[in-house]
């Protein structure tokens, strides 16, 4: 996605990976402060340690309580969250299917609490239900969310097939932001068999590999509007790369390159 980006542009960058074990955070920082580097990406299990590494950290990222993206200002490392402005993004054309209605969110990890920020500080659902395998993991969530001082309601659901159905139901949007049913294991969903959409819901998944899993193709068969996962993953790298650039993505460029490239890892 960024060097498609910086070439599309002209830019003299490289993006590159670095597997960094979860001992070696700190030299790893340290390592590239002296490099110079000019912004970073950060992946689980890094994403909440790395705060106290960092010079400073925004107040959304605090609220949210991870990082996802560093940018050097005058030599300090700010730590930012993007997750926020692609979930943001991606569910901007249903403010109205959102405010005031039920919103249903699998899942309680890094992905979710971003999900949560996003929904409560922007779009006020009446209800959210937290729906996660540990229930101690989604009921801290609950907790984190009403410390945002927010109107919504929040419930906590069991995975009991009885909460599950009726949480269903209640909801108009539906969030999967677990790894069920991520690349290689694709026929895992969230939801059982027997549990169904309506034509009148919104399904998202946060996975984008592959782009379509199969809580989305089982929603899609309902008649539901889907948003895949892809829409997220694009929006938040433009975020961090204008972090880094000053510049705008170019996601027209980017996106086919970026489709083409899940379709042959899928395949």
């Amino acid at each position: 996605m960024h060097n498609t980006a910086f070439a599309a542009l002209g830019l003299d960058c490289k993006y590159e990976a670095y597997d960094v074990k979860f001992e070696s955070l700190r030299s790893a920082i340290q390592d590239l402060r002296e490099r110079g580097i000019a912004g970073l990406n950060v992946t689980l299990p890094h994403k909440e340690r790395i705060i106290g590494l960092l010079d400073d950290v925004t107040a959304e990222a605090k609220a949210i309580g991870a990082v996802n993206t560093v940018a050097d200002r005058d030599e300090r490392l700010i730590g930012y969250n993007t997750d926020a402005e692609g979930v943001s993004r991606s569910l901007e054309s249903l403010r109205t299917h959102i405010a005031g209605r039920t919103v249903l969110l699998f899942g309680a990890g890094g992905a979710a609490r971003a999900v949560t920020y996003v929904l409560l500080a922007d779009y006020s659902p009446a209800e959210l239900i937290i729906a996660n395998r540990s229930q101690q993991r989604a009921e801290n969530l609950a907790a984190r969310c009403e410390a945002l001082g927010t109107d919504t309601r929040i419930e906590v659901a069991g995975l009991a097939d009885r909460d599950i159905r009726r949480a269903v139901e209640a909801s108009s949007l539906i969030i999967n932001s677990t790894s069920l049913g991520m690349a290689p294991e694709v026929d895992r969903s969230p939801l059982t068999a027997d549990v169904a959409f309506r034509c009148d819901q919104v399904v998202m998944d946060l996975i984008y590999t592959p782009m379509e899993t199969a809580f989305l193709r089982r929603a899609a068969s309902a008649g539901a509007r889907t948003i895949s996962g892809l829409e997220m993953f694009l929006y938040q790298g433009a975020r961090a790369f204008e972090l880094w650039t000053g510049q705008p993505m170019p996601i027209e460029k980017v996106r086919p390159v970026i489709e083409n490239e899940l379709r042959k890892q899928t395949t």
